[in-house]
């Protein structure tokens, strides 16, 4: 009930204001050899307004499950996801609060199934999308753009545990969003955060092309932590047969223990094809076939799922 009326502020102050209101569903069927199920993945629920020409702010509600197996805790709950404050100088912006982090965003629009599935830093976890510190982004020469982040390290849904804090570093050329416009782009991301011992890095290599109907991602990440460092690449491909029908497939080549420290981890690939329609009216509708594979396991698991984006 809460929250209810959370949102419910948060929409009676975006009328007063004159901001936005906006939101996006994710959710799918699965079958599989142990599963037939209908899935709910994520609700997000937006509202931005522009204050001034240089200060705008926007907040961000995930609606989501715990995931606390462990507990037996898989409720859908809410996260406040974003807060973020920007503001924009005669230098470059300057963003505040529990932002955006600069680790994944272009290497997610180059995939651009975000509902069918995470982009592969966000779902390896070598980093979190959101956290809570100060970020400061410049557009250098032509296409060019410098992002630095300073956050507390610990992601959107956990408090800071230490004293210590990651620093983050974007560099992209080319255009950021290939999901609308054409063009290239090709970037470098490192993150590093201190602890007692060594510090945890990682580091991202991403590029990604888009025209003549055809769009093609690739990126390759290593993360450092613990003394373990842990590898991905992931490439993907889509090409829009029609208007409303795209084909697409996306290839995962995961090492999660590069140095042999901890042998009860195998390497595995994952694979997902299929194609979306667009319905129109925010409506996204994508069947797929997903097959995942252990190097020392001969059996793969294999799901067919249809994913479902509604966005308004």
């Amino acid at each position: 009930m809460k929250y209810l009326i959370i949102l419910l502020t948060y929409i009676s102050i975006s009328i007063a204001a004159d901001g936005k209101i906006g939101g996006v569903t994710y959710f799918n069927y699965t079958n599989a050899e142990d599963t037939s199920a209908f899935n709910f993945q994520r609700q997000y629920f937006s509202y931005g307004v522009n204050v001034s020409d240089d200060v705008s702010f926007k907040v961000v509600f995930d609606v989501g499950r715990t995931n606390k197996v462990a507990e037996e805790d898989e409720r859908l709950v809410t996260f406040l996801k974003k807060a973020q404050i920007d503001y924009k100088t005669s230098y470059g912006k300057l963003s505040l609060g529990l932002i955006g982090m600069n680790t994944y965003n272009i290497q997610e629009k180059n995939w651009g199934y975000r509902f069918i599935e995470k982009s592969a830093i966000d779902k390896y976890g070598f980093s979190s999308t959101a956290d809570l510190g100060i970020g400061f982004s410049r557009t250098l020469v032509n296409q060019l753009k410098m992002s630095l982040q300073v956050v507390n390290g610990e992601g959107y849904k956990n408090p800071q545990s230490d004293k210590y804090h990651k620093i983050a570093f974007n560099s992209t050329y080319g255009e950021h969003n290939l999901v609308k416009n054409s063009g290239f782009n090709a970037g470098v991301v490192f993150t590093t955060e201190p602890t007692d011992d060594k510090p945890n890095t990682m580091a991202s290599l991403f590029g990604g092309f888009a025209g003549m109907g055809l769009r093609l991602g690739g990126q390759f990440n290593m993360l450092t932590k613990g003394g373990i460092e842990s590898q991905v690449i992931s490439v993907s491909s889509n090409y829009g047969m029609t208007d409303k029908l795209d084909a697409f497939v996306r290839y995962d080549m995961y090492d999660p223990n590069t140095d042999e420290i901890d042998e009860g981890k195998d390497n595995s690939t994952y694979l997902i094809a299929g194609i979306q329609l667009s319905c129109g009216n925010g409506l996204l509708v994508a069947p797929n076939i997903r097959m995942e594979s252990y190097e020392d396991n001969l059996d793969s698991v294999t799901e067919y799922k249809i994913n479902f984006q509604f966005k308004f």
